[in-house]
């Protein structure tokens, strides 16, 4: 089934839903999927903002607005709509050989990532609940433990997210769903034991193996179809309709609005949209991440602007966290953040001249 073909029977859904707006009626091409207005919430008068999407190699539908999130297969949709219809009998079948084949073969590969099996109810058959793990590893809850007031000092929130091992000191960061499941996790060592690793981080296939001990290894392989996701740091709480800010650490990202961690600046944001921006740290690694994605066109914080704008020294390591922490601190008052995101190749001076 072409793309033309596709195209034309998702214009006459607009067409219907929207008959007095052409803006909402406008379709997007971007890659292997078509961007529109979302015809189950109406969002948005902007259809640019992508809201709902069309997947044609998979023949699925999602919406990204976060009031609507809805996931349906392409046959579900023109269905919906009163469209199915129209299809003929071997459009259906091969939509239908689309659907199984996408049901047996994922594409764990960051970057094209296949965003169904996020949305799909069989998902809870492999996150764990919190609760368990919890149980399980003897961890604590962080109120009235020493590491308490070290997040504090961080002015971190104390919620789910972490816990605590007493006994071998060690910090636990959750990558957790809306219901409180975990998909992912990092451990932070927190005493100085020669040759200890500072961060070790979990994608879910490892928690199940490593902290777990499971041995099973279809259960496994089901985990590794979420691999891609685990370590995306708040990916079950966002807005995929607003910008997405990328940083390196969890708990960066638990200071900024819809923003998820990475982990690493080599791990890439496994989702192919385009309304994301990168806070990487300001050290070597960030700087030189920063210069790469400036270069090809995304969008990333300014330090050195900022730095220099606020009489900040250069002459350290930076991230959000410390940074806040610098400020408040300091007391010093500072332009808005947004101002410093830039795309502007010709600012690649501020992250060369160091």
């Amino acid at each position: 089934m072409d793309q033309t073909r596709i195209e034309s029977l998702v214009r006459e859904v607009l067409s219907k839903e929207f008959p007095g707006s052409s803006t909402k009626q406008r379709i997007y091409q971007s890659g292997n999927r078509l961007n529109f207005s979302c015809p189950y919430c109406g969002d948005s008068n902007d259809a640019r903002k992508k809201r709902g999407n069309f997947y044609i190699d998979t023949q699925a539908y999602k919406c990204y607005n976060g009031g609507c999130g809805v996931f349906k297969s392409s046959l579900s949709f023109f269905n919906d709509f009163g469209v199915y219809g129209k299809l003929k009998r071997d459009e259906v079948s091969e939509i239908k050989k689309i659907l199984e084949d996408n049901r047996d073969k994922r594409r764990p590969v960051l970057g094209t990532a296949d965003i169904s099996m996020f949305f799909e109810e069989d998902i809870n058959k492999y996150i764990i609940p919190r609760s368990q793990f919890m149980e399980k590893m003897g961890l604590k809850e962080i109120e009235g433990q020493s590491i308490e007031r070290y997040l504090k000092k961080r002015y971190q929130n104390i919620d789910s997210r972490f816990a605590w091992d007493p006994k071998k000191e060690k910090l636990f960061l959750f990558n957790l769903t809306k219901d409180d499941k975990i998909i992912g996790l990092q451990l932070r060592n927190m005493n100085s034991i020669k040759g200890s690793s500072k961060y070790l981080t979990y994608k879910l296939s490892g928690i199940w193996e490593k902290l777990l001990y499971c041995k099973d290894k279809e259960f496994l392989d089901g985990c590794k179809k979420i691999d891609p996701i685990s370590s995306v740091f708040n990916v079950a709480t966002l807005d995929f309709g607003q910008d997405i800010t990328i940083f390196e650490g969890p708990m960066d990202s638990w200071l900024w609005k819809n923003s998820v961690a990475l982990c690493s600046v080599e791990n890439r944001f496994p989702f192919d949209v385009d309304n994301v921006r990168f806070w990487y740290d300001w050290d070597k690694a960030g700087l030189n991440k920063s210069i790469e994605l400036l270069t090809s066109g995304f969008s990333v914080f300014n330090w050195g602007k900022f730095l220099g704008d606020h009489a900040i020294t250069k002459n350290r390591k930076w991230d959000l966290n410390d940074l806040v922490i610098h400020l408040r601190k300091t007391g010093k008052k500072i332009k808005r953040f947004e101002n410093y995101f830039t795309n502007d190749v010709l600012d690649l001076g501020y992250f060369i001249d160091t």
